[in-house]
C-alpha cells in the first residue's frame, strides 16, 4: 500500500473483506469498536438490497463481536457521542456497543445530547411534533416535556452552564436539562410573503375561469434563518440578533436591552466581540423556502456592550451581493466578496482598501485558512504555510488555490492547488497530507516525509494504525512499518524486485 522512505522497502497492508457491501461506519473516536454497516447482494451477486446488517467489529483481534439485523428502508443507525441508536418503526432503540443487544427503546430521535449529565433531548420519531423530551440515557426513561417549536428546524444549541441549554429558535429557548424549567425570548426570524400568496392565487383563480385549470399556492413563501450566532458575553449574559433587532439576554431570561435593526436590510448575520462592542456582520443572504437567496444588504455594525446604543452601521456592498466569509485581524475586519476583498476600520466601518483579484473562469473567492495547508519546502521538508507567514493572511479559492495577504491585501504569494497539501489526519507522531485524497504522504512530528501511502480518502486513524475503507472491504496499514527494519519477506521481496520488469 505504500513505501517507507526511512528504510526504502514497501509498506503492506492487510484487507480484510467483508460479507456484502460496506455502505457506512462508524467509530466513536477512542475505543477498538467499529461498527460497519453492510448491505447483503440478491441473488445473482450483483446488484444490492436495502437488507443487511450491523457489524460490530473489534479493531485490535478483528473479531466480530455481535451482528444484528436491519433494512435500509426502514432503520437507521446514528452513532452521537458515545451512544449507538438504531431507529426503525417510530422507535429509537439504544444499542450496547459490547453486545448489541438494545438497552432501551422509546420515541425520540435525538438532536442534543450532554454527556456529562448522561441526557439527550429530541422529538417524536416520524412526527410532526413540537413537544421537545428530554430521556435519562442510562435507562431511556423520560424526564420531562416542553413545547419548543422545530418547524425551521434549530438555528443553533450550546450550553450556557453546566446544566442550562440554549437553543437558537425563533429567538432563544433556554432549557435546564434536569428539569426543563427555563426561559423564552422570541425574536422574529423569518419572513412570510402572504400577500404575494394572495396574489398569485388571485390571479390563477381568474386564468382558471377562463382555460378550467386551477393552480392554488396553499403555503406562503418564505425567508428563514434571519438570526445570528448566539453570542455569549460576559456574566453570562447572551446577545442575538434577529431580522429586526439584535438583543442582549441576561441568564435569568430578562432583556437587558433591546435595539432596532433595518427590517429591510437585515439578514443571516454573524456576531462577535471586543472589548466592549458588539460587533455584527449582516451576510446578505437568508434561506428562501429553504433555499439559499440573497436579502437585504450586507452591513457592519457596533454596539455598546452595556447600554446597547449603536456606535455605527456601514453599508459594505449592494444588495445584490453577499459576504462569502469574514476576518478580523487587530483593528481591522477583512469581508470577502465572490472575487474581492475589503478592509474595515472596527472603530467606524469606514473602508481602509480594497482589492478585487483575477481570478480564473468560474473561481470564486472562498474562505480564510489558519492551519493543516501544507507545502513542499526545501527537500526533504514540508513545511506549513502558517508558520513560513506567520504574519500574513491565507485566502483560499474555490478551485484550491491560495493567495498569501498582507493586511493591506497585497499578494505575496500565490499557491496553485497541485503545490498545497492539506492536513487529512495524524496523532501525536504523525501527520497525514494529501492533494488528492488517493496518494497520500506521511510526516514526522519535524514535517519530514517518512513514507507514501495510496488508499481512499474514507480513513481514520487509530493510535499507530490507519485504517481506510471501500466497498468491499477495510484496510489497516501499522504505521510502525515505516521506521522498523524489513523482515525477512521485505528483503526477499526487494531482491527479486530488481529482476522485474518495469
Amino acid at each position: 500500500a505504500g513505501t517507507s522512505h526511512i528504510t526504502g522497502y514497501p509498506v503492506a497492508a492487510t484487507r480484510y473483506v467483508v460479507p456484502g457491501k460496506l455502505s457506512g461506519w462508524h467509530w466513536d473516536g477512542h475505543s477498538n469498536n467499529l461498527l460497519l454497516e453492510l448491505k447483503e447482494p440478491d441473488g445473482k451477486g450483483i446488484s444490492f438490497t436495502n437488507k443487511g446488517t450491523l457489524n460490530m467489529v473489534d479493531m485490535e483481534t478483528k473479531n466480530v463481536k455481535w451482528a444484528r439485523p436491519i433494512n435500509y428502508n426502514s432503520s437507521e443507525v446514528r452513532l452521537l457521542g458515545n451512544y449507538y441508536f438504531l431507529s426503525e418503526k417510530k422507535k429509537n432503540y439504544r444499542l450496547h456497543p459490547e453486545t448489541g443487544e438494545v438497552s432501551w427503546a422509546n420515541r425520540n430521535e435525538f438532536y442534543f445530547i450532554d454527556p456529562f449529565l448522561n441526557i439527550g433531548v429530541g422529538y417524536p420519531l416520524q412526527s410532526l411534533s413540537n413537544k421537545l423530551t428530554a430521556v435519562d440515557l442510562s435507562n431511556g426513561k423520560e424526564l420531562w416535556r416542553k413545547k419548543v417549536n422545530r418547524i425551521s428546524g434549530w438555528d443553533d444549541a450550546y450550553m450556557l452552564d453546566d446544566a442550562t441549554l440554549l437553543i437558537s429558535v425563533d429567538g432563544i429557548q433556554a432549557v435546564n436539562l434536569k428539569n426543563g424549567k427555563g426561559w423564552t425570548y422570541k425574536a422574529d426570524t423569518s419572513t412570510k410573503e402572504i400577500g404575494k400568496m394572495i396574489g398569485f392565487n388571485a390571479i390563477n383563480i381568474i386564468l382558471g375561469l377562463i382555460f378550467d385549470y386551477y393552480e392554488v399556492q396553499t403555503e406562503p413563501d418564505t425567508y428563514s434563518d434571519m438570526v445570528s450566532n448566539m453570542l455569549i458575553a460576559p456574566l453570562e449574559n447572551t446577545i442575538l440578533a434577529s431580522k429586526d433587532r439584535i438583543s442582549k439576554i441576561d441568564k435569568s431570561g430578562t432583556i437587558q436591552w433591546s435595539t432596532s435593526l433595518p427590517e429591510k436590510k437585515t439578514s443571516k448575520s454573524s456576531l462577535f466581540l471586543i472589548d466592549n462592542n458588539v460587533f455584527m456582520i449582516n451576510r446578505g443572504y437568508a434561506q428562501y423556502n429553504r433555499n439559499f437567496s440573497t436579502v437585504g444588504t450586507p452591513y457592519f455594525a457596533s454596539f455598546d456592550l452595556q447600554s446597547g446604543k449603536q456606535l455605527f452601521l456601514a453599508s459594505l456592498a449592494d444588495k445584490n451581493e453577499f459576504i462569502r466569509n469574514f476576518l478580523v485581524v487587530d483593528d481591522r475586519l477583512f469581508v470577502v466578496f465572490d472575487d474581492k476583498i475589503t478592509a474595515h476600520s472596527i472603530s467606524d466601518g469606514s473602508v481602509i482598501t480594497e482589492k478585487t483579484f483575477a481570478l480564473h473562469d468560474g473561481e470564486l473567492l472562498d474562505a480564510f485558512v489558519y492551519s493543516g495547508i501544507y507545502w513542499k519546502g526545501n527537500e526533504p521538508f514540508f513545511q506549513e504555510l502558517a508558520t513560513d507567514f506567520s504574519t500574513h493572511n491565507f485566502m483560499m479559492t474555490s478551485t484550491g488555490r491560495i493567495f498569501v495577504l498582507t493586511d493591506n491585501l497585497e499578494p505575496v504569494m500565490v499557491y496553485d492547488q497541485p503545490d498545497l497539501y492539506h492536513k487529512v489526519t495524524g496523532n501525536s507522531q504523525y501527520t497525514l497530507v494529501s492533494n488528492n485524497d488517493t496518494d497520500f504522504i506521511l510526516l514526522d512530528n519535524s514535517f519530514v516525509p517518512v513514507g507514501t501511502i495510496k488508499a481512499s480518502p474514507d480513513l481514520l486513524m487509530k493510535e499507530d494504525n490507519l485504517f481506510y475503507f471501500d466497498a468491499d472491504s477495510f484496510w489497516e496499514i501499522n504505521l510502525n512499518q515505516f521506521n522498523q527494519p524489513p523482515n525477512l519477506w521485505h528483503s526477499i521481496f526487494k531482491n527479486l524486485s530488481q529482476y522485474m520488469p518495469e
